[in-house]
């Protein structure tokens, strides 16, 4: 090389198998509220599997649609990007080894009041070996293929201000054969939705569930299918939907199944 290293190209293969994860992690999200004293959260990844992995670690924004869908994007006027720092970036662990990875608030004086959410991006990479550019004999620009096998997600909230209310309403609800219940949500507040939603029976047995519905600031309605435990025809039924995270019960409609 004669005038040294330039710069490191990173060719990203990507190869989504979720179904090959080989990971463990607790917690499942990260949350700041402005005033806490406590600024650093941690989040505990395990190699489950039985060979040596390499991990990389991103925050990444997502946009939701009204399918619950996540796609990335590479901005967000609600990113917690800002707000937020984390270590390390990469490790490699051994069977059953656990990593900590640190999660910090950052500084929010020159944050406006609202909510910020990114998620934090766990993927299981192969790094090849670094080589040198076979197509220009007279390049020293170094390439390094990575293959990203998997990768997982996590919530990372930051909110400032005291006027925060998550708010949600329903809208419509139909039935879908004998054994699934659709129905539309509408996020009213000014902060992310997170629900559990039950249909329960007129003794209040349970007759389907989801539990953590998540309603993001960047879509206001979400529509979502609850399976039905039991084909059902012409009863009477009860939606509720309580808050994920105090459970308390914020909706109880009378439907017909």
């Amino acid at each position: 090389m004669k005038n040294g290293l330039k710069y490191l190209t990173l060719m990203l293969a990507l190869i989504a198998n979720t179904a090959k994860a080989n990971i463990s992690i607790y917690p499942f999200s990260v949350y700041f509220e402005e005033d806490t004293r406590k600024r650093v959260q941690s989040v505990r990844i395990i190699n489950s599997s039985d060979k040596v992995q390499t991990y990389r670690v991103n925050l990444v924004d997502f946009d939701q649609d009204e399918k619950g869908k996540l796609t990335e994007v590479s901005e967000s006027l609600t990113s917690a990007k800002p707000y937020v720092s984390w270590s390390p970036r990469q490790f490699t662990l051994n069977p059953k080894e656990v990593q900590t990875i640190n999660v910090a608030r950052r500084g929010l004086a020159k944050a406006k009041d609202g909510e910020y959410v990114s998620h934090l991006k766990i993927s299981e990479v192969n790094l090849g070996a670094p080589k040198l550019d076979s197509n220009d004999a007279n390049s020293d620009t170094i390439s390094m293929k990575i293959d990203v096998l998997f990768a997982v997600t996590i919530p990372v909230t930051v909110e400032k201000g005291d006027g925060l209310v998550a708010k949600t309403s329903l809208i419509d609800w139909k039935k879908v054969g004998n054994d699934k219940l659709n129905i539309t949500l509408k996020r009213e507040g000014n902060k992310s939705s997170r629900l559990n939603v039950y249909v329960l029976d007129e003794k209040n047995q349970e007759l389907g569930k989801i539990k953590g519905v998540k309603i993001y600031m960047t879509t206001e309605t979400l529509n979502i299918d609850i399976p039905l435990n039991k084909n059902l025809n012409n009863v009477n039924a009860l939606l509720k939907l309580e808050d994920a995270k105090s459970e308390k019960e914020i909706l109880r409609q009378p439907i017909r199944l």
